[in-house]
């Protein structure tokens, strides 16, 4: 298993990785050393490392131009112990040193204040975020933890989901989770951002999406400020290290930090033997910018004969940030006499040559200045996004000094004629800006110019809904807020699922429509499509989940009728404690129409009924269309039925001639009594 590793930077760029694995460890340029470096500027066998299980130690190993850890050079043959994070500089090399542990993250104790609860009283479960306990650079990690409860009585899954910062960047130990009902369980997030010079330093929003598998529209999402630092090195290098009288020597330099780096470039000799002319000794470099210094050493005593002389000296660059990084290239000067050996023996005829030197020498020091030309002065591209390079390159003749402004301010000046380009960094820049390329050549001087457009490139897109979640069947009001930093016109889609109402079909950067009614009946999703000025497009999705209206018996069960009246006819019961859906009401308010199983729907009192909180029973939309009541039932009034009662009859009477009159008589038969 490994217990370190070793990032070797390039002066062109180019970057390796070497995992330490052996406990003795030897670097340099032969092919016999554990991690061979092609490259002459460090010695055949330059250092080693050692591991004893517990700490790494390295040793110089007599090289050539010595080892620097963190700009201290280290003495021969003698143990120095790492503690991670040490910058090792051998030759034009820089080297990093990570010390790693067997487990890939672990969690940070932060302070109670920087865990922030997320809880929808709609959703069966929350989260709990703590964000990383400090500022990290690019190459180091740092961890965050996402702690999910599961609040409902059923085991569910979820998946976490981490955006705003490179993808890269972030590793999650686990995408998805099942949760058991009342457990909580944690996902770790380590963030590392590469170490190089485009991972850009500042605060990043970073979003946390939780969403239960089961169900996508229950969805939590909690933010986070992730703080990334920047970092600084720098690599340089001699194109050559030994040197005639006369020669230039050229310094490359190259910034391989992630920040602005100011670099202040020293020549010494031994003993104070050579003078320099630098053109500058100061700059200031861009991430990732290139740079190329050209000077030239003189001998202070120069040797008008005899033998050839060597005279070695040292090119320092010092870092001008905390670190104060120092680098140091070795190159040598040949000084070869003037006159040969037998010189002293010729000195009376080498009197005439050198008087014809010297009018030579003069006719040359006051010859004519030419006037410098700027034959191309070109820019890699017209339009560029604020903060990313633009490659400028040009070509000039008999010029002895460059300078390169922006907008009439000068931002390099002192650019050695021999360089031929530049990299240029765009972060403070915005809109049309004039790039001027100055030339000089004693009093003489002439310019170019080209015009470059900087545009502000899209940002992190915000989109947020007040409030969070909708219910069916009410009538609610949704304000819709966000930002888009660097667009020039945004779309928003999604609302035509909620409301009729007429919107614009574009908007600015920032906007916010407040007030809309309307009705949902099923889950938003919200669009906004951002644009910025080059075309480039950008898109935010937000969902807003839609719940149901439920209610339930305030005390005992609720009686349900056919219509809002106690005079429909009774079609179901409500149980005390059992919730159901309501979704109506009556155009007095004072009825509601719940939903009961089988598709059966009844009106119930209002004020029999106790609704959840989350809408307002008198926002429910009003249902007038209802049945007729019934026709009332006639009153029946009684009738009496006669009751026939028998009657005794009557005894016969006999009829004489003394009592009726002299007629015929007749026959009279009894009758019943009627």
């Amino acid at each position: 298993m490994a217990y370190g590793r070793l990032d070797v930077f390039w002066p062109e760029g180019q970057f390796m990785t070497f995992p330490l694995v052996e406990n003795s460890i030897s670097v340099g340029r032969s092919t016999g050393n554990t991690i061979a470096l092609d490259t002459n500027t460090i010695s055949r066998y330059h250092f080693s490392l050692s591991h004893d299980g517990q700490k790494t130690l390295i040793t110089d190993m007599e090289s050539a131009n010595g080892t620097f850890v963190d700009g201290e050079r280290l003495a021969p043959n003698t143990p120095r112990e790492l503690d991670g994070g040490d910058e090792i500089q051998i030759g034009h090399l820089r080297i990093i040193y990570h010390q790693l542990d067997e487990m890939a993250t672990q969690p940070v104790k932060v302070v109670e204040e920087t865990t922030q609860r997320i809880e929808v009283a709609a959703l069966a479960f929350r989260l709990d975020v703590i964000g990383p306990p400090a500022p990290f650079s690019p190459g180091a990690h740092m961890s965050a933890e996402v702690n999910i409860t599961n609040t409902s009585t059923e085991a569910h899954r979820y998946r976490v989901e981490v955006t705003g910062m490179p993808a890269e960047w972030i590793r999650l130990d686990r995408t998805e989770i099942l949760i058991d009902p009342d457990h909580s369980e944690q996902v770790l997030i380590n963030f590392r951002p590469a170490r190089r010079s485009e991972s850009r330093p500042g605060d990043y929003k970073v979003q946390v999406h939780v969403t239960q598998t089961d169900k996508p529209e229950h969805k939590l999402d909690a933010q986070m400020i992730v703080r990334v630092l920047p970092f600084g090195g720098f690599g340089m290098a001699l194109e050559k290290s030994v040197l005639n009288r006369g020669d230039r020597f050229r310094l490359h330099l190259h910034n391989q930090g992630s920040a602005p780096l100011p670099l202040t470039i020293v020549c010494r000799s031994r003993e104070n033997a050579l003078r320099f002319n630098l053109p500058t000794s100061q700059t200031t470099l861009m991430p990732g910018a290139r740079f190329v210094v050209s000077g030239e050493a003189f001998p202070q005593k120069p040797v008008l004969w005899g033998k050839p002389r060597s005279h070695s000296f040292d090119v320092q660059v010092t870092s001008g940030d905390a670190a104060h990084f120092l680098a140091v290239a070795r190159a040598k000067l040949i000084e070869k006499p003037t006159l040969p050996s037998w010189t002293p023996l010729a000195l009376a005829g080498a009197a005439v040559v050198a008087v014809l030197l010297v009018v030579l020498l003069l006719a040359f020091l006051f010859r004519p200045v030419r006037p410098p030309q700027i034959t191309a002065f070109n820019v890699n591209t017209a339009q560029v996004a604020q903060g990313e390079d633009v490659g400028l390159s040009w070509t000039v003749s008999d010029v002895s000094n460059l300078s390169l402004s922006v907008n009439s301010r000068v931002v390099i000046e002192r650019i050695s004629a021999e360089t031929t380009g530049i990299t240029l960094d765009t972060s403070g820049l915005v809109g049309n800006v004039v790039l001027e390329l100055v030339a000089e050549n004693g009093t003489q001087r002439t310019s170019a110019a080209q015009t470059l457009t900087v545009y502000q490139p899209l940002g992190t897109i915000s989109l947020i809904a007040e409030p969070s979640q909708l219910v069916r069947y009410v009538v609610q009001n949704l304000s819709i807020s966000w930002s888009a930093p660097g667009a020039v016109t945004t779309r928003l889609t999604g609302l035509e699922a909620f409301t009729n109402s007429a919107l614009q079909s574009e908007f600015g950067a920032q906007g916010n429509i407040t007030g809309l009614a309307g009705i949902a009946d099923q889950p938003i999703r919200l669009v906004l499509f951002a644009e910025d000025s080059a075309g480039n497009q950008q898109e935010q999705a937000l969902d807003i989940p839609v719940v149901n209206p439920e209610c339930l018996p305030a005390g005992p069960p609720v009686t349900l009728y056919d219509g809002p009246d106690a005079r429909y006819q009774v079609v179901g019961t409500i149980p005390s404690g059992v919730s159901v859906v309501v979704d109506a009401q009556d155009g007095s308010g004072q009825w509601l129409r719940a939903r009961l199983q089988g598709g059966v729907s009844g009106w119930g009192v209002r004020s029999q009924f106790a609704c959840a909180q989350t809408f307002n029973p008198a926002d429910l939309v009003k249902e007038l269309n209802v049945p007729a009541l019934p026709p009332a039932t006639p009153t029946v009034q009684p009738t009496l039925t006669p009751t026939l009662r028998p009657v005794t009859a009557a005894p016969a009477v006999t009829l004489t001639s003394s009592t009726l009159p002299q007629q015929s008589t007749p026959t009279v038969q009894p009758t019943a009594a009627g």
